[in-house]
């Protein structure tokens, strides 16, 4: 430390030769060659502005290091490099503070953005920036480069502990498996107090950011979604929650972070409980889909089984009550048996996604007419959700929620130093759905405790799922319905009319058909002596028979809970659904069509489809008369079929390198001036499908409900043609024959 006339310095450059220091490699071990690398500081860092105002450290010892790790917002990934000081602002010798060079951080992640020749204006100044003491509710790493109040960067939250895997700061490897990766190793404190390390929890891709912030967002910042200078708070199903984050899939060691927050503690290379669940529930936003890479279904797979075991009271310990786990079905439907792992766990709960279009008119949605012009449309299943049922036949998903789409605040971080935009982002997929499960169940567990009524998650579970608004789907593509919290709560305050459903055999039938899958399991490769499922049946309100073999039977005693002391009429009737009508239509693309009041270039409209065009096909036509839905269709679906040789180029050299893809819309039309003429502008949305293959697939529950004009379907071929592999080629998309059946 030295002082000048311009303030108090750390002496850095040591005389030209620099500072060397070590550097926790962040990216380790997907980039890079190992954890640690060598790195080198040469400028001298102010500290102080004079003798008697400055940063002092206790014992006279600062500790200098950099923060390495990636940042990334939109398309682009960058580097984020931020010094920072730790000192022993209070005790000699323990340290407790942590001093971020943000101003600078900031100036070398912005600085892509400056004019060639110019360089960054670095201040390495610890002075003008604010001391982080673990506990102090503010252990937040981020900037405010304007002044205007709201962040515009952010490099984490400190206060993190991490998994030593690689033994870098005790010297000791943890196991790590060929599937379940690290499995036992030591937790670091959050905060070193000799000053060699610290925590920090950070989100690369914002995705864990936005799943927490639909639970816990308190709705307190106001955001201009639809850049009209209209503000919007964004707030989540449970604002009062508190929310653990864990960063377990960058290594894989998802097994250790599941058990640490069930409550277990690791020793060595045994797991022990230790009385208490860290957490209520665990909200997994995540799933596998390439589940062969597992050499097991989704459902028997090793995972599915330890979600299940973590989800079932007394599993593990005499005392252990379970978690709570919710998983995201996944985003690999329409088709059936599209569930994944672990989210295909029986006894875990499992969400798909519903609609919701809040999206229309926002951003890059803004003036595409494919999207119509209203957001009043929601409450449809999405395309893209996975459907069950699981591997060994159970009903799965369990609940929907939304999932396509909302909007959540966001990771703060700018792209450049001028940008205007907000830190929300629109976010969306089962990813979304499962934490808004999550927070609804954790809204229904505050309620069952201001009720003191004791609940394990197979109660949970069975409230939902009880509670679930019915949306006239198959239990494989819904579950028991849509997640409805307030009539979940309106069973735990005993009002009249809502009832609990549950059985008591499908926990034993499944239990029956895991056994094989759980004996696989080397329980004590992991840290304990055995895994099992308990003997106490767990009453479940979905019904899964078993595996039946020709000729035999199932039974079950159905139970139902009424919450009242007072009687209610309960009526069981046997109902058949069946198909009342079925139309189909033949036609072929037009590709690049524009919007007649729009006229813009590159922005085209869907091939509407209405009487007028198809009137030798009369059973389809009479889906837009006056009453074109049967009256009692709870359900409508429509499909769009491709031929393969329409859809892919088999004459391509490379698989998949060359698509043309075409997706499906329904809208509510109400032709405003009469004109008989289609605009955008008279266009509401209902649902749309859009993957990419050879079907598109469509589904609007109660229909009669969901128009006020006239059914119109659109078939939008995509301009331009598309890889797999590289995405848009920009190569001008063809026609493309098509089928629609409804």
């Amino acid at each position: 430390v030295y002082r000048t006339k311009d303030g108090i310095f750390l002496d850095i450059s040591q005389g030209g030769n620099g500072t060397q220091i070590h550097i926790y490699n962040s990216f380790f071990p997907q980039f890079g060659n190992s954890p640690i690398f060598n790195g080198t500081l040469d400028t001298d860092i102010k500290i102080g502005k004079d003798s008697r105002d400055y940063i002092k450290s206790k014992s006279g010892i600062y500790h200098l290091g950099v923060m390495y790790q990636g940042g990334l917002e939109g398309p682009l990934a960058r580097i984020q490099v931020v010094p920072v000081l730790v000192v022993d602002s209070n005790v000699a010798g323990v340290y407790d503070t942590v001093i971020p060079d943000l101003s600078t951080s900031w100036e070398d992640y912005t600085r892509y953005d400056l004019k060639s020749g110019e360089k960054p204006k670095y201040d390495f100044d610890f002075t003008d920036e604010k001391p982080i003491i673990l506990g102090s509710g503010n252990e937040f790493l981020v900037y405010d480069s304007n002044n205007d109040g709201k962040a515009d960067y952010s490099a984490g939250t400190i206060g993190a502990q991490v998994l030593d895997v690689y033994g870098v700061i005790q010297n000791k490897t943890a196991d790590v498996d060929k599937t379940l990766k690290a499995i036992n190793g030591t937790l670091l404190p959050a905060f070193d107090s000799r000053g060699e390390f610290f925590g920090v929890m950070t989100d690369f891709l914002g995705h864990g950011t936005s799943s927490a912030s639909s639970i816990a967002s308190k709705g307190e910042q106001t955001y201009d979604i639809y850049n009209n200078t209209k503000q919007f708070t964004i707030k989540g199903v449970a604002p009062d929650a508190k929310i653990v984050p864990v960063k377990s899939l960058w290594v894989g060691d998802t097994v250790y972070a599941w058990l640490w927050l069930s409550g277990f503690d690791n020793q060595e290379h045994s797991w022990n409980f230790t009385g208490t669940p860290k957490v209520d529930i665990i909200s997994n936003s995540w799933g596998v889909s390439n589940f062969p890479s597992f050499n097991a279904a989704p459902g028997m797979d090793v995972l599915s089984v330890i979600l299940g075991i973590l989800a079932t009271p007394h599993s593990l310990d005499d005392n252990y009550p379970g978690v709570t786990i919710v998983s995201s079905a996944g985003n690999s439907g329409h088709g059936y048996g599209t569930i994944g792992l672990p989210n295909a766990s029986p006894f875990g709960i499992a969400v798909g996604a519903t609609t919701n279009n809040v999206f229309v008119g926002y951003g890059p949605f803004k003036d595409q007419p494919r999207f119509g012009n209203t957001t009043s449309h929601f409450n449809d299943i999405v395309d893209f959700s996975s459907k069950g049922p699981g591997i060994i036949g159970d009903p799965k998903p369990d609940l929907m929620s939304i999932g396509a789409h909302g909007f959540t605040p966001s990771n703060v971080l700018k792209t450049t130093k001028n940008s205007k935009e907000e830190s929300f982002s629109l976010f969306g997929g089962t990813s979304m759905a499962a934490p808004l499960v999550s927070g609804s169940a954790a809204v229904l567990m505050e309620g069952l405790n201001k009720q003191s009524k004791e609940y394990d998650p197979f109660t949970i579970k069975n409230i939902l799922m009880s509670t679930a608004k019915d949306l006239q789907n198959d239990p494989f593509t819904q579950g028991s319905g849509l997640v409805d919290v307030d009539k979940a709560l309106s069973f735990v305050n005993a009002e009249e009319g809502i009832f609990l459903v549950h059985n008591n055999a499908s926990y034993n039938n499944i239990k029956k058909i895991l056994k094989p899958a759980l004996e696989s399991i080397n329980s004590t490769s992991i840290g304990f002596e055995k895994f099992e499922f308990p003997t106490k049946i767990m009453p479940m309100t979905s019904w899964f028979a078993g595996h039946l073999l020709p000729g035999e039977h199932s039974k079950t005693t159905f139970t139902i809970e009424n919450p009242t002391d007072k009687p209610i009429q309960i009526s069981v009737k046997p109902t058949t659904i069946s198909l009342i009508k079925n139309t189909q239509f033949d036609g072929t693309t037009k590709v690049r069509q524009q919007d007649s009041m729009l006229n813009k270039s590159d922005t085209f409209i869907p091939n509407y489809i209405k009487l007028s065009d198809i009137k030798e096909h009369k059973e389809l036509g009479e889906f837009f008369d006056e009453n074109p839905i049967p009256d009692k269709s709870s359900l409508m679906v429509l499909n769009l079929n491709f031929p393969f040789d329409n859809f892919m180029n088999k004459t391509d050299i490379i698989y998949a390198n060359d698509m043309k893809i075409s997706s499906l819309y329904l809208y509510d039309w109400i032709d405003k001036n009469n004109d008989t003429n289609i605009a955008s502008s008279e266009l509401s949305m209902i649902n749309r499908a859009g993957s990419w293959g050879t079907v598109q697939e469509l589904r609007i529950s109660e229909p009669n409900e969901k128009f006020t004009g006239t059914p119109l379907v659109g078939v939008y071929p995509v301009p331009t043609r598309y890889s797999y592999y590289l995405g848009d080629t920009k190569q001008n998309s063809t026609s493309m024959e098509y089928t629609l059946s409804a």
